[in-house]
């Protein structure tokens, strides 16, 4: 099982990949509400996988915990969230969706700078802020990510 889990774990954090490194920015969408452009994202983590199991014994879906940092999570932790995802779609690879336990959906797109010229400049000074401070980063990243992995650590 211990196998299954890091595979599946690796399988996923793939997926994020791209956005993580070319940029992305995601739309939250509450049932019932008007969907709100949360910004842009600078990473996406996978913290756990939790495989869920039908009587026989199979494998039926598989929840995972992601932790998003958006650009600015170094100035507070309303900048970095775990969510559980219990479903995802990918129509294009450019494109994902997730759903998390309380029903909400983040679509996540990739920035392209042709056609999201501010977005892409966005990305590009965040990128350089972090790059210009990496002791730090390297210190709140470690923080969060230990942080956050408690927080799935104990998510019911």
């Amino acid at each position: 099982m211990k196998e299954f889990i890091e595979r599946e774990k690796g399988r996923l954090q793939a997926l994020f990949e791209p956005f993580n490194t070319r940029g992305s920015w995601m739309t939250l969408a509450d049932k019932g509400r008007t969907p709100v452009r949360v910004g842009i994202v600078d990473g996406f983590t996978v913290t756990r996988v939790a495989p869920q199991f039908d009587a026989g014994g199979d494998v039926t879906r598989v929840d995972f915990w992601l932790l998003i940092r958006l650009s600015g999570y170094d100035e507070g932790f309303q900048h970095a969230h775990t969510i559980k995802v219990v479903s995802w779609s990918q129509d294009d690879t450019y494109l994902l969706d997730l759903l998390d336990d309380r029903d909400r959906r983040f679509h996540i797109e990739l920035i392209f700078p042709d056609q999201e010229p501010n977005e892409a400049a966005d990305w590009k000074r965040w990128r350089d802020y972090k790059a210009g401070n990496l002791d730090r980063f390297e210190r709140i990243d470690a923080e969060l990510l230990t942080e956050h992995t408690r927080i799935t650590e104990e998510w019911e």
